[in-house]
């Protein structure tokens, strides 16, 4: 059976309403992964704690210039916050995404968004889109990780400066901000 233009518009539309974008304040209740050998992990079971969520690509020529400061931000609070480093691109497989973190040598864990569930849930758009939630499951920071992919250039540390922020129990100065980078490839309707 053959779908018209119009019924694929409205399907396409109804994909994209039902994407809830969590803006600082928002509460997260539960989202489900995959790790790298294909087993769920559930983001309930690591409530209690500040969890930084980034979305990431192997593909994405953006993401990959975040690729040191993301593992050096890892580095500096794997000790005091969760981080679940998300890959939720349908063009990338399991075995893509783990041989690049090899090859890249990442310190941090890396999951598989099947189907763009936790992408949508959140509202993340992009590959380069950061989240910090508090301990009691609340948004306190969407956007940039850095406001350049140029190290040299940053001038503005949002993700950092959010994580500092939440685990030290002061309000983020900059609670929202853009994320740029390439769009998260979607599974096809």
């Amino acid at each position: 059976m053959l779908l018209s233009r119009a019924a694929i518009s409205i399907a396409l539309f109804l994909h994209v309403c039902a994407a809830q974008e969590r803006r600082p304040r928002s509460v997260v209740s539960d989202f489900v992964l995959s790790d790298m050998e294909g087993r769920p992990v559930h983001y309930a079971a690591l409530k209690g704690r500040v969890t930084v969520v980034v979305f990431f690509s192997t593909r994405c020529p953006m993401s990959n210039a975040f690729n040191y400061r993301r593992n050096a931000l890892y580095l500096e609070w794997k000790d005091r916050v969760n981080f679940i480093i998300i890959d939720s691109n349908a063009n990338e497989s399991i075995a893509e995404i783990r041989d690049y973190a090899r090859a890249v040598e990442f310190d941090f864990p890396v999951y598989r968004d099947t189907n763009q569930q936790a992408a949508d849930y959140l509202g993340a758009q992009i590959t380069t889109d950061t989240f910090v939630i508090d301990a009691a499951g609340r948004v306190r920071y969407h956007g940039y990780l850095e406001d350049s992919p140029n190290p040299t250039r940053a001038r503005h540390r949002g993700l950092g400066l959010a994580i500092e922020a939440v685990v030290s129990g002061a309000p983020v100065a900059a609670p929202e901000t853009r994320a740029f980078g390439c769009t998260i490839r979607r599974a096809k309707l």
